[in-house]
């Protein structure tokens, strides 16, 4: 475990300015602290680094906030709106000043850092050897996945093994899963999450949960102690969108250090078309016209594509040895031809065709099947795992192609039906495949 929560996470600002952001327990706002010049510089402080140390409350001083609010607007529209909105101002007593409050486009430090205790793990005087930060990374620096990541915790897991016969999982991987509402996304993805914990323990995972349900959060906190669950909420009135995108962001910043680290880092989101929400959101594209010329269609794009494998030797000689796999929900629906056609489609419906050329992994659960009450829901023939063949031993992979070209391809029911038949009995990988041919030569 990484203790994000409890610490918090470097921020770099582009003046140069170091922070540290703790992301609330429970989302919201999260906490900012405020660090010293000296103490940056001196324990060399990256984007991403995760820092435990000693930290007092931080009152800012008059001349580092704006002016007051003059005495004759009210206070509570001024407090709670942008200063970027318009605002139909109301007056209020004369001669009476406001407090001033930050608008909730800002975020303020409350506590300051006053002593480094640990830093990404490590002591303080081993922390001075970990690696410098790296700016930039090159394609020529991946490699392919060469390492499965199992997702069947025992001969009995259904839906783990059949994870592991659809798509198999590659350390690097970038990937999504992808259905309608009630087609079992958060279940899917929490079976990715209790595979990943029983079979790779030596992994580094995150689970990012935005726009989540208490009860949803409260089930991974408890099935999950082990992990790091961070959460973004974002239904707030007084969040805005900018700020509730600095978690998400530095999140990804910590994946990509502890990666230069020589982790294999694990990032799960639940759910990515809620963090493609966000982005459009900061950037006020409510619908698909906005959503067609807005960043974010760069930006969502740009965060998947920080996933990789690290573990092969760089043109240039070294090898950071980790690597960053992300996985997350999408929520993904039949479209509508004619709202299609005039353009009139919910702009989140559009994540999915923003992202597909990205991905070398992607489970897919069709929502017939859901509709029907049968999960896990997951239509065998949609899904793909670009590096199977690195992954799988020659044999197991042979055997698992096998028995995917005698399911039925055009028929979901009947491959969800062959699939649980061969599922019944507990076996190994290569057993399930061989039930699968065997009862589709008969």
């Amino acid at each position: 475990m990484l203790g994000i929560n409890q610490n918090g996470i470097v921020r770099v600002l582009e003046d140069g300015t170091t922070q540290i952001v703790r992301p609330r327990k429970n989302g919201g706002a999260p906490v900012l602290i405020a660090v010293p010049e000296e103490l940056a510089g001196a324990h060399r402080f990256a984007a991403g680094d995760i820092v435990e140390g000693k930290v007092e409350p931080f009152e800012l001083r008059s001349d580092q906030l704006p002016d007051q609010i003059p005495d004759h607007l009210e206070a509570n529209d001024c407090q709670l709106l942008s200063i970027e909105e318009d605002v139909d101002l109301q007056y209020d007593e004369p001669g009476r000043v406001q407090p001033w409050r930050a608008p909730r486009t800002a975020l303020l430090p409350s506590e300051i850092l006053l002593s480094v205790e640990r830093i990404n793990g490590l002591d303080a005087a081993s922390a001075e050897e970990r690696p410098y930060s790296k700016s930039r990374r090159s394609q020529t620096e991946r490699t392919r996945p060469d390492r499965w990541l199992r997702l069947a915790r025992r001969e009995g897991d259904t839906l783990g093994r059949m994870l592991d016969f659809a798509a198999p999982l590659g350390c690097g991987d970038v990937g999504a899963i992808i259905g309608p509402h009630n087609s079992g996304l958060t279940r899917t993805i929490r079976a990715v999450l209790e595979g990943i914990t029983a079979n790779a323990p030596d992994c580094a995972v995150i689970a990012l949960m935005i726009q989540a349900r208490g009860e949803e959060v409260t089930e991974f906190r408890t099935r999950f102690p082990e992990v790091d669950i961070v959460i973004c909420q974002t239904d707030s009135a007084e969040l805005s969108s900018d700020v509730a995108l600095i978690t998400p962001t530095l999140i990804l910043e910590t994946a990509q250090r502890q990666s230069e680290m020589g982790r294999d880092v694990i990032l799960l989101i639940d759910s990515l078309t809620a963090l493609w929400g966000i982005m459009l959101d900061s950037e006020d594209a409510a619908d698909q016209r906005e959503a067609d010329l807005s960043i974010s269609r760069r930006r969502i794009r740009e965060f998947l594509q920080k996933a990789g494998c690290f573990h092969g030797e760089a043109p240039l000689g070294g090898s950071l040895g980790g690597s960053i796999t992300i996985v997350g929900t999408v929520w993904s629906q039949p479209l509508d031809e004619d709202a299609e056609e005039d353009r009139e489609l919910h702009p989140h419906l559009r994540l999915f065709e923003q992202i597909v050329s990205d991905l070398s992994w992607r489970v897919a659960l069709n929502g017939k099947l859901a509709e029907q009450r049968l999960y896990p829901a997951i239509d065998v023939k949609q899904c793909m795992s670009r590096n199977e063949e690195l992954l799988l031993p020659p044999d197991l992979l042979d055997a698992v192609l096998k028995a995917r070209v005698t399911l039925p391809r055009n028929e979901p029911g009947a491959c969800y039906m062959t699939m649980m038949d061969a599922l019944d009995e507990p076996g190994i990988l290569a057993a399930l495949c061989g039930r699968i041919v065997e009862a589709q030569s008969n």
